[in-house]
């Protein structure tokens, strides 16, 4: 499978809720699928991380707030991606402001890790419609 991470934004509301600490970081990502059997991301060994600049590291959806955002049109739901498809999807942290600009990892049933820097400021083509899908 294949994760491509293409937005963020930071948001101090998602819905109702309000994070723990300062804020959420809603990541946006594809998973895509080329092989010709249906592949199931696994988060048993692993799943999606965010590694903040001073090296605090916290699981996706790791405050009730941030386990709950699923927003509309970036949530296809379940782990597994049928052969030939992709899905779009979004993860949220629970950070503090000292914690954006950190490293997205995602580490895969085998225990490979894989990195993405993200950038300290909402970015990317999706971050008006992803505002607007948390508000």
């Amino acid at each position: 499978m294949r994760i491509t991470p293409d937005t963020v934004v930071y948001v101090h509301k998602a819905g109702t809720g309000t994070p723990e600490h300062d804020l959420y970081a809603v990541v946006t990502f594809s998973a895509e699928n080329r092989s010709n059997t249906p592949v199931t991301a696994t988060t048993r060994k692993g799943g999606f991380h965010w590694k903040a600049p001073n090296g605090h590291t916290v699981k996706a959806g790791n405050s009730k707030g941030a386990a709950r955002i699923a927003p509309v049109g970036f949530h296809d739901g379940g782990p597994t991606v049928q052969p030939h498809t992709f899905r779009r999807n979004a993860i949220a942290f629970d950070i503090t402001n000292s914690e954006k600009g950190g490293t997205l990892i995602y580490v895969d049933g085998n225990g490979d890790a894989f990195r993405w820097k993200i950038p300290t400021a909402s970015s990317g083509d999706a971050v008006p419609a992803l505002k607007s899908a948390l508000t």
